[in-house]
């Protein structure tokens, strides 16, 4: 399997730029609706199936309640410049779920992709559809769902949305 196919690749530490080499930490609920996109949103020719099914195998899987607070999950408000262009700051969604208005970045994209399980601080290396690279430096979050549930429930032994 190439590096290619998880659709955030990760250059050599000997490279010039600094990127993560850690592996994505997905909460079990972002790793079922991941799990089950790839079947409901994407045609079977879709380039990004691969990516997906690559991404889901490589990652770190824990209970949502568990996913550290400063990683990208789905509904996070995240803040990120591509190729060191302008900051943006998108949520991240799945497939269809809200109309493409410069608000969402959608976790079936090669940006979406590169960005869900990684950490504020990283930098990401996605293969566009078009096979040219970008550099993602993941600036921060201002919202992650996890978080805003252990605060609301006041404890960290809460079940999490895969208890539902």
């Amino acid at each position: 399997m190439s590096m290619r196919d998880t659709g955030a690749l990760r250059l050599q530490p000997n490279s010039q730029t600094a990127v993560a080499e850690t592996r994505p930490v997905l909460g079990l609920h972002d790793y079922g609706r991941l799990e089950t996109a790839v079947f409901d949103h994407l045609d079977i020719l879709s380039p990004m199936r691969p990516r997906v099914a690559a991404l889901l195998a490589a990652a770190r899987v824990v209970p949502s309640r568990e996913v550290p607070g400063d990683t990208v999950t789905l509904g996070s408000v995240v803040r990120y410049r591509v190729d060191g262009d302008r900051l943006q700051r998108r949520i991240l969604v799945l497939g269809r779920e809200h109309v493409p208005n410069g608000q969402y970045v959608n976790v079936l994209t090669p940006v979406g992709l590169a960005l869900i399980g990684h950490r504020s601080g990283e930098t990401v290396v996605a293969a566009r559809l078009d096979e040219g690279m970008l550099t993602i430096v993941i600036e921060g979050l201002d919202h992650q769902p996890e978080t805003e549930l252990r605060a609301r429930s006041g404890s960290d032994n809460d079940h999490g949305p895969e208890a539902a």
